[in-house]
């Protein structure tokens, strides 16, 4: 027991070396406050058990434990706040003075370990000889005690009358302890005897200044701001500690019965132990009962009576993933559930113009009655210029009260104690309904921040999902309408096809050679209309190439000879040097042909001239250029503008047809460019690949 109580001991003038960090008296002044929580018991102890049996061991650790209680003792009394004359004019100088005491105590304990100091015990009585060490350090007590009394004194004379009712019970703590140690001290420097009497007067003095002080400080929460323990640490020492108190009971039970030779009945000692420990099984498998003890601890110990960073980052957490309005009324359900100390939860999601609509499986009648809240309601009327309704308020504006009365049957059905709105940006995207707390506590500043915090968190997610969504249907609705212009174009070709061979019918139907040309543009038509449903997959993902090995010279040859054939008023002239063989779809290229030749018609006027050059370019590419006598190509338009989808710069263009053959250029992993010829006219210049595509299929 005795190197027990000297470890204690040591630890405890270890811990004031912490006061060093802090230069905020009020801060030193709360640890030094818990430190005493736990000397005094200890102390308390000690004097009643060595009073119980005097025994010569025992006395070293008893005033090795008076000096630290002491030391400590002056320490507080230095740090008491609201005190105008410090002890030491500069913090720097007490540091060093705690520091210096602090070693020199431990030296002294050291010392007294290896060498005890003087005493006799006669008669159940302590004999100190005069000026002794024992001595000494009865007089250190005694000038820690009057120190104390001195600060307490004029602490209680500064403080302001308002404020004296929070410190009462504290001041007559410290002036009982600091009385009855000076008692106590001052006996026994005057007649130098310690009788057992005195220490068991002493531990009942003790334990009621330390039942005192406790009750002061967790009733009027002095350590508000002063305890910067994190609450995951204190809820996850809380069933150790409870465990370790109730075998600490245990141990001084035993103690007291053989101190005064009392005797337990077998069966009702072992009977409780085990209650004992299915009491402490209960408070760790119940999560209501742990629920309560959290709840205390955070209203009772801290200034807030959340963690909101770490309410925040758990949200976050549960948040991530959520893509639907479901998921993220889950998480909000999740967070609200383990934070708020509440069963009964009610979330409606809607707008300010459709209303709201109570979301999750509602089997009650009372949530269907109440399942929909309109958007012209008194309640969504009022929650535009409140953060929240309080169903339990006592004291309420006009507003509120009336309010509480037209909904009266709303709030007492669906059990609701509060009424917050999810809002953002000014707009309410939802209401959060939450019932009484199961703790018996009330809805408080801590609860309406943090659901503000929590809302607004919320109130993002939900719109953000909205957005997507919304987002997600303008591009399906922009899809089909992408779809249905990209095929109208085709359509359209294939009518201007027909429509120029209407027109020049009169005046050559009697050619046999146009009646076959007509016919051939007739079936043209025809097949092209047919293959537009094959080709719808071109607005759906990538383009296939069906690949063959072509002269890509003749292709362009007798492509612009059909469309010759079919356009009187154009003049194509192909330029090509020689043979050049390629892997490509001669198809693709016979659309992005007439895409171009349709283009520069509609572009110019009767007459137009088309002149395609074919050249062989380093490597395995070759250019094709595409240049009209036309108008030329606005130069807001350029360099790429005009093959974005629906642009045009043609007074009946529809925008389609050079996009379609930029995606056809590309699927044939090619590049095609835009430019304005000097003088008058546009290029167009193709780059191709003369064996890669993107797919190679067929020969």
């Amino acid at each position: 027991m005795t190197f027990l109580i000297y470890a204690f001991n040591y630890t405890f003038l270890l811990s004031c070396l912490l006061d060093v960090r802090f230069k905020d008296a009020d801060r030193r002044f709360s640890f030094g406050l818990v430190r005493i929580f736990f000397l005094i018991p200890l102390l308390t102890f000690e004097y009643f058990y060595f009073g119980v049996h005097m025994q010569s061991h025992l006395v070293v650790p008893l005033f090795f434990s008076e000096i630290v209680f002491g030391l400590t003792w002056i320490g507080l009394a230095y740090n008491l706040p609201n005190v105008v004359e410090p002890l030491f004019k500069k913090a720097t100088l007490y540091f060093l003075t705690l520091i210096v005491a602090i070693i020199s105590v431990s030296c002294i304990g050291t010392y007294w370990l290896h060498s005890r100091p003087a005493y006799k015990i006669v008669d159940y009585n302590l004999i100190l000889p005069y000026h002794g060490q024992l001595y000494f350090s009865s007089l250190f007590v005694l000038i820690a005690v009057l120190v104390m009394a001195w600060r307490v004194e004029a602490f209680w004379r500064m403080l302001p009358l308002k404020d004296r009712w929070l410190y009462k019970y504290l001041v007559i703590g410290f002036l009982l302890i600091s009385g009855s140690l000076g008692w106590s001290t001052s006996f026994r420097i005057a007649y130098l005897d310690l009788t057992g009497d005195h220490l068991l007067l002493m531990s009942i003095f003790l334990l009621t200044a330390w039942l005192l002080i406790a009750y002061a400080v967790i009733r009027n929460r002095l350590l508000n701001r002063k305890i910067f323990v994190s609450r995951k640490v204190v809820y996850s020492t809380i069933a150790p500690i409870t465990f370790a108190c109730y075998l600490i009971t245990l141990g001084i039970i035993s103690l007291m019965m053989r101190s005064f030779g009392w005797s337990l009945h077998f069966i009702l000692q072992w009977l409780l132990i085990i209650a004992g420990l299915l009491l402490i099984a209960v408070f760790a498998l119940s999560s209501r009962v742990r629920a309560h003890v959290k709840y205390f601890i955070s209203t009772h110990f801290y200034v807030n009576k959340y963690e909101y960073r770490d309410e925040w980052l758990a949200f976050s957490n549960l948040l991530q993933g959520k893509l639907t309005e479901t998921g993220v009324v889950d998480a909000l359900r999740q967070i609200l559930h383990d934070s708020l100390y509440t069963d009964t939860i009610k979330i409606w999601l809607g707008d300010a113009k459709a209303g709201f609509r109570l979301t999750g499986a509602q089997d009650g009648q009372e949530d269907a009655a109440f399942s929909k809240i309109l958007a012209n309601d008194p309640l969504i009327a009022y929650l535009k210029n409140t953060p929240y309704l309080d169903c339990k308020a006592h004291i309420a504006d006009s507003a509120c009260q009336h309010i509480l009365s037209e909904k009266n049957d709303f709030f007492s059905d669906l059990g609701l104690a509060l009424i917050v709105p999810l809002t953002i940006g000014g707009q309410c995207v939802g209401l959060i309904g939450l019932g009484p707390e199961y703790t018996g506590g009330k809805y408080g500043p801590d609860d309406f921040d943090l659901l503000a915090a929590l809302g607004s968190q919320a109130a993002s997610a939900l719109f953000a999902v909205r957005t997507a969504e919304e987002l997600a249907h303008v591009r399906e609705q922009s899809a089909w309408e992408t779809l249905s212009a990209f095929v109208l174009h085709d359509i359209k070709n294939a009518a201007t096809m027909l429509s120029l061979v209407k027109e020049n019918a009169p005046r050559h139907i009697h050619n046999p050679e146009f009646q076959k040309d007509m016919l051939v543009s007739v079936d043209d038509a025809l097949k092209r209309m047919a293959k537009v449903q094959a080709r719808l997959n071109t607005l759906k993902g990538e383009i296939a190439p069906v690949v063959k090995e072509l002269d890509i010279c003749r292709l362009l040859r007798n492509c612009s000879q059909n469309l010759a054939k079919k356009l009187p008023d154009l003049t194509i002239d192909v330029q090509c040097q020689h043979e050049i063989q390629i892997h490509t779809d001669p198809e693709f290229i016979a659309i992005i042909l007439e895409n171009l030749v349709l283009n520069s018609l509609e572009a110019g006027s009767s007459g137009t001239r088309l002149q395609i050059k074919i050249e062989e370019m380093q490597g395995q590419d070759f250019l094709v250029q595409f240049i009209d006598n036309g108008p030329g190509i606005p130069l807001d338009m350029l360099p790429d503008r005009l093959f974005e989808p629906f642009i045009t710069g043609k007074p009946k263009g529809s925008g389609i047809g050079l996009w379609q053959v930029k995606r056809l250029v590309e699927s044939l992993c090619g590049k095609i460019e835009a430019q304005n010829v000097e003088g008058r006219g546009a290029r167009f210049l193709l780059r191709l690949p003369a064996g890669r595509t993107k797919s190679n299929t067929g020969n």
